[in-house]
C-alpha cells in the first residue's frame, strides 16, 4: 500500500498536500480507494465557499463501499477539481493526483497526522 512520506493525514482517510502558506490540495488515500473498490461516481455538496471542520463536503461511490468526504478542518474552497467528474476511476489508478478540492485554512499542520501517525492507523 502507498503512503507518500511528504503528505498530511486524517483520520477520515484523506490526504493533505500543501501547496502554499495556507492552502492545500486534498483527495483520499490509496487506503481509502482499496476499500472503497472501483470508483464510478464523487459528488461534491458545496453549496458555500466555507467549509466548517467534520461536515460532510461529499461522496464517493464505489463497488464495495460509500465513503464520505468529512472537511478536516475549517476552511475556505479555492478550486474544485472538476476531472473528477469525468473519470472518477483514475482514483483507482493514482489516488495522489487525483485531489478533490485545494482549500485554504489557518490550520496547523500539528492537528494534522503524519506519515508515521496515518501507518498506525490503518495496520
Amino acid at each position: 500500500m502507498l503512503v507518500p512520506k511528504n503528505l498530511y493525514y486524517t483520520e477520515n482517510h484523506l490526504w493533505l498536500r500543501k501547496i502554499g502558506l495556507y492552502d492545500f490540495c486534498v483527495g483520499i488515500t490509496d487506503f481509502a480507494q482499496k476499500e472503497i473498490g472501483e470508483i464510478h461516481l464523487v459528488e461534491f455538496n458545496l453549496q458555500k465557499k466555507n467549509l466548517k471542520k467534520g461536515t460532510v463536503f461529499g461522496t464517493v461511490y464505489g463497488i464495495n463501499k460509500t465513503f464520505q468526504l468529512v472537511a478536516p478542518c475549517d476552511s475556505k474552497i479555492m478550486e474544485v477539481n472538476q476531472n473528477i467528474a469525468v473519470k472518477p476511476s483514475h482514483i483507482n489508478t493514482d489516488p495522489y493526483n487525483c485531489w478533490f478540492l485545494i482549500f485554504s485554512t489557518y490550520i496547523s499542520t500539528n492537528e494534522l497526522l503524519t506519515y508515521e501517525d496515518y501507518i498506525q492507523i490503518i495496520k
